[in-house]
């Protein structure tokens, strides 16, 4: 092996070394607590509906006093999915439900029309 080669041997071996270092300093081992933090919060607002990429089956849209009604009517059925009253300017809209996929809703729907029969799915 020439002397050139060498000292490109020996300067890259060097480099190589001290590039090491540098990169195993700034290394920070993973916290596994935090990354269970994380995982229990997305999960957690995954239920709660905090995305806004799920499907919603509206039961009615209009005034405040049939908007009402109509909750209390689909309250008394006792079915599984929560009810919402909410205010869509200019009117009231009762809402049902908060499903992951338009699949989720469809089935949902079905058993819904059963009572409602102008209820629709809509993404909010």
């Amino acid at each position: 092996m020439s002397k050139k080669n060498k000292k490109t041997l020996l300067l890259a071996l060097s480099f190589y070394a001290i590039a090491f270092q540098v990169i195993a300093q700034n290394y920070k081992p993973i916290n596994k607590q935090l990354i269970e933090k994380l995982i229990t919060t997305k999960i957690a607002m995954d239920r709660s509906g905090d995305f806004k990429d799920r499907y919603t089956i509206q039961l009615f849209y209009g005034e405040r006093e049939k908007a009402i009604d109509t909750k209390e009517k689909y309250d008394l059925l006792s079915l599984a999915w929560k009810s919402e009253l909410r205010w869509a300017e200019p009117y009231h809209t009762v809402w049902v439900g908060n499903y992951r996929s338009r699949l989720e809703a469809d089935r949902a729907l079905l058993e819904i029309k059963e009572n409602f029969t102008g209820a629709l799915v809509v993404k909010p």
